[in-house]
């Protein structure tokens, strides 16, 4: 599956939360750690992924983020690692060799969340969420590593 013009953009930093409000509204306040939710800025859709207190991960199709004036925040795109989408219809195949740590459980593997797991002692990261409204599971990884995630995964 293919979703054009996707970018990952990581942020964080003392007003991390305080920018992800800025940027899709209180909602973003009441996600935990590994958790999303869909939306759009300047109505383009967008994903965005907690990934602990104060730092997000957003993928967004059709705009570029600017940085957040007079927040201390740090914004980068993430070039160095790549998003690789399968259709829903995955979720069998990667549950059979994806490995996690505990508390994750890829058996609980819900809409909107995610986890970090190893493919082949290769760390990924896999959100299960649902740009254009058609639940994906969207695995993170390290650009050098994304071929051979890809050929594991057929």
């Amino acid at each position: 599956m293919d979703l054009p013009h996707y970018q990952l953009w990581d942020f964080a930093g003392v007003d991390g939360l305080q920018f992800a409000k800025t940027l899709v509204g209180d909602a973003a306040g009441r996600l935990a750690p590994f958790q999303s939710l869909e939306t759009t800025i300047a109505d383009y859709p967008c994903s965005l992924l907690r990934l602990c207190e104060n730092n997000f991960r957003l993928g967004v199709r059709g705009v570029a983020i600017q940085s957040p004036a007079k927040m201390r925040v740090w914004m980068k795109q993430c070039e160095t690692i790549q998003a690789i989408i399968f259709p829903d219809s995955s979720k069998p195949n990667l549950l059979q060799i994806a490995t996690t740590k505990p508390p994750h459980r890829l058996q609980n593997l819900a809409l909107n969340h995610a986890i970090p797991a190893r493919i082949n002692n290769v760390s990924v990261l896999i959100w299960y969420h649902s740009p254009q409204e058609k639940p994906v599971l969207e695995l993170h990884t390290a650009v050098n590593d994304a071929e051979a995630i890809k050929a594991i995964l057929g």
